[in-house]
């Protein structure tokens, strides 16, 4: 039994699997792995060595200090987000791959690995139209001429990003895919080779294959997460969020619940106040609206989301005691809340949820059925369990 206020729960397996679906769906390209962001949420140390296992190529994430994180495994690292110039010489010392976007950058990192004496590799993004960050496309090839003429920096790669694959309506990212075809042609028609160009997310791998070039960058589906309806590779959620009951009672007709007395009981109701709130990464937009399970039932949350507590309607559910395990994100008997419906409620996505789980969450890792580790995201201890 896990002995845990409120926990995460890691599938390794369920990860393993993904990974080998999505491998299989792509063929030969190559994978950069996203696990920004703690993987989603999901903890970046501990999936990334199960996608090591695996045979994943590279890391994609979006810091240095993310880099630093994961840079043990052995991997190469991809740094996709902008960095600074006070990260050039971490960046030029470890390795790391850097994303070049503008010429002073490129310049000062030149600078920093010749004084170092050592070659530093780099992607170069192109804005074809997310409109966020990268080299404008009408500029991209001259940019990457003058790059390639630099003796301290390596293009190992170059990229863009779509701003909607998601849509049904693939209009613009075709219109997306059309430049970025335009100046690939036009860097192989200048003999310039760059090992690696990347363009799908986990949308594009899903439907649009064109995109794949000789390598992707699939996040959520690694993840077991569908960023649109379209479902033609098969994956799992890998993570579970579960907290408890940590108090019941009973109120009459016209009695309040939580702060703004949001909610109003219409008849007599039995309420379970639950061991997670805000503070966990549990949306306050799921007041008065979301649900748990609890027994294998659907529970709903009334009144105001607290920062460490909330308060769900159990009348209905017989057997309710303190300490019963409460399933927040996850499937118990014949009831599943996945991460796309809490997203839905909440007005946001699904990989938005699993972020935000906060680092007094701890997370507990399964492998073949069993829980292998603990890591507490506050303290940063593992303890093998």
């Amino acid at each position: 039994m896990i002995e845990e206020r409120t926990w995460v729960v890691i599938d390794l397996d369920k990860l393993r699997n993904n990974f080998g679906n999505v491998k299989r769906h792509l063929g030969d390209a190559n994978i950069l792995g996203a696990v920004k962001a703690e993987a989603y949420g999901h903890g970046g140390i501990e999936v990334s060595r199960v996608l090591k296992e695996e045979g994943i190529d590279a890391l994609g994430v979006a810091s240095v200090e993310e880099a630093i994180n994961l840079k043990s495994l052995g991997l190469p690292i991809v740094i996709l987000s902008p960095t600074f110039s006070f990260d050039i010489p971490t960046i030029v010392n470890e390795g790391f791959i850097s994303t070049v976007t503008y010429s002073r950058f490129a310049d000062q990192l030149e600078k920093e690995a010749e004084r170092r004496k050592k070659k530093v590799g780099i992607h170069i993004e192109i804005d074809t139209g997310m409109g966020r960050t990268g080299v404008p496309y009408p500029e991209a090839l001259q940019f990457i001429c003058e790059i390639q003429k630099k003796r301290w920096i390596k293009i190992n790669g170059v990229f863009t990003h779509f701003a909607e694959a998601e849509s049904d309506d693939k209009g613009f990212t075709y219109l997306q895919l059309k430049r970025f075809n335009r100046i690939v042609n036009s860097i192989r028609e200048n003999g310039i080779f760059i090992p690696y160009y990347h363009t799908a997310n986990s949308a594009a791998i899903l439907d649009m294959k064109p995109s794949y070039f000789n390598m992707v960058r699939p996040g959520l589906l690694l993840y077991g997460l569908y960023p649109k309806e379209k479902k033609n590779i098969d994956v799992s959620p890998i993570m579970s969020l579960k907290t408890r009951t940590c108090y019941l009672k009973w109120i009459d007709r016209d009695d309040s619940v939580s702060y703004g007395r949001t909610y109003r009981a219409e008849k007599r109701t039995r309420v379970a106040t639950i061991s997670i709130g805000y503070g966990d990464g549990l949306p306050r937009l799921l007041s008065n609206k979301g649900e748990v399970i609890i027994r294998g039932k659907r529970a709903s949350i009334i009144g105001n989301v607290c920062m460490d507590l909330i308060m769900v309607d159990v009348t209905g559910i017989d057997g309710v005691k303190i300490g019963d395990e409460v399933t927040v994100i996850g499937k118990e008997e014949d009831e599943e809340i996945t991460a796309d419906e809490v997203a839905r409620i909440s007005h946001t996505i699904s990989y938005e949820i699993t972020s935000n789980i906060g680092p007094r969450v701890p997370r507990i890792y399964m492998e073949k059925g069993i829980p292998t580790l603990r890591k507490s995201l506050i303290s940063g201890n593992c303890v093998i369990i």
